[in-house]
């Protein structure tokens, strides 16, 4: 009979022991839900990258604590309550959750092998079955479906998720290339002093977009690629893509084009959040060195410092009417220049002129009316004071309706 009584006992309190299994777990710094991490110098991430958490669970006798960091890194498992910290390295949300389970009714063979893995499956009956990834006696990675009791079993997400904003890129963040109109079915003349500034995405991964805004500046170089002191211009749009006409042309080595990424505090409903979450450091710089060269000329004389050596790069003959993509007479320009084009018939006579940063013809005259196919002579000028682009030749048009 006492054995009996003492199974109850033992039983009795097992079971109440069972039932006080728990899991709570909380920030040990509450500032720490929303962090934003930048790059100092020399690749370390700095500012709010690591997070600590304080582990309140009560669990009685073999225990297992493990933390989930919602960031797809390995979890971290634990035989005791201490505080446990985590850093993280990328952009996004994040919920964390911890696992509490008592390992009294698991086989010695798998509660006394180190544990890498603890995943929930179901809960049924009154009892959680778990898969648990362990190393085996071997040193072999093994993995077992198990099933407890309910009372030994705990889980719990914390209540906010942690929110990580990061503008750190691993390459360049942003990228540029001039300005072409020109479209599959027909080309069309480039401004090649115009360029599209695109932020790039591809390593700049936020998960919430809508939140950063991007501070252009651009700066003249001296001979080695160094900035001014002073930018030449500085720009502030919320766009992650932005047209910019360089000034003049500068191909050794270039424009230090700079652009940093911010938060916006703007963007963000309470405004005391910027401060206490330390969000106006949320800030990362890079710079590229973009050449710029004129299109006006040829690819093998448009970096030629020698002007009096440059030759245009313009066209010798074109077919209006023809539906393709030699419908139009044109030549590229620099898109700063005010370029002006005459063209004479064979007799001399002024069929067309036409005074634009981009130059075209159709094949029309300043009347409207179709010219016949034949020679033409141009004459081009352009506003730049030191005459480079001025030039004249001939040009054969092959009319086709």
């Amino acid at each position: 009979m006492r054995i009996s009584i003492l199974s109850f006992v033992v039983y009795f309190f097992l079971s109440y022991c069972y039932s006080q299994t728990t899991a709570n777990f909380s920030l040990r710094d509450d500032s720490q839900y929303i962090m934003c991490y930048t790059e100092y110098s020399n690749g370390i991430a700095v500012n709010n990258t690591e997070v600590e958490f304080k582990n309140t669970s009560s669990c009685s006798g073999n225990c297992r604590y493990v933390f989930d960091f919602g960031d797809n890194t390995p979890q971290i498992i634990k035989d005791n309550t201490s505080n446990t910290t985590h850093r993280y390295v990328q952009d996004g949300v994040f919920d964390v959750r911890l696992q509490v389970l008592n390992t009294v009714s698991i086989h010695d063979s798998i509660k006394n092998r180190l544990f890498t893995s603890v995943q929930f499956i179901s809960r049924s009956d009154d009892s959680v079955q778990l898969a648990i990834t362990y190393t085996g006696i071997d040193n072999s990675r093994k993995t077992a479906t198990i099933k407890i009791p309910e009372g030994q079993y705990a889980h719990r997400t914390l209540a906010q998720p942690i929110t990580v904003y990061s503008p750190l890129v691993e390459s360049t963040n942003f990228l540029y290339e001039i300005d072409d109109p020109s479209t599959d079915d027909s080309k069309a003349p480039i401004q090649s002093f115009a360029h599209i500034f695109t932020v790039d995405t591809a390593n700049f991964k936020p998960h919430d977009l809508s939140k950063w805004t991007y501070y252009w500046e651009i700066y003249k170089t001296n001979e080695y690629g160094e900035p001014m002191n002073t930018p030449y211009t500085k720009f502030h749009v919320d766009s992650i893509e932005y047209k910019y006409t360089f000034p003049a042309e500068n191909f050794s080595p270039g424009y230090y084009v700079k652009l940093k990424i911010a938060l916006d505090s703007s963007k963000f409903e309470n405004q005391r959040d910027i401060e206490y979450y330390k969000l106006e450091q949320c800030t990362y710089s890079k710079h590229q060195i973009i050449p710029v060269t004129d299109y006006f000329f040829t690819e093998n004389s448009q970096k030629n410092k020698d002007v009096k050596s440059r030759k245009a790069y313009i066209p010798n003959t074109f077919t209006p009417g023809g539906n393709d993509e030699n419908d139009v007479f044109f030549f590229n320009t620099n898109g700063v220049d005010v370029f002006t084009v005459w063209i004479y018939n064979s007799w001399g006579g002024l069929v067309y002129k036409q005074e634009a940063l981009t130059i075209s013809w159709t094949g029309n005259d300043n009347l409207g009316m179709k010219c016949p196919s034949g020679v033409y002579y141009y004459v081009v000028q352009s506003s730049n004071r030191d005459k480079r682009h001025d030039t004249s030749g001939f040009i054969q048009l092959f009319r086709q309706d």
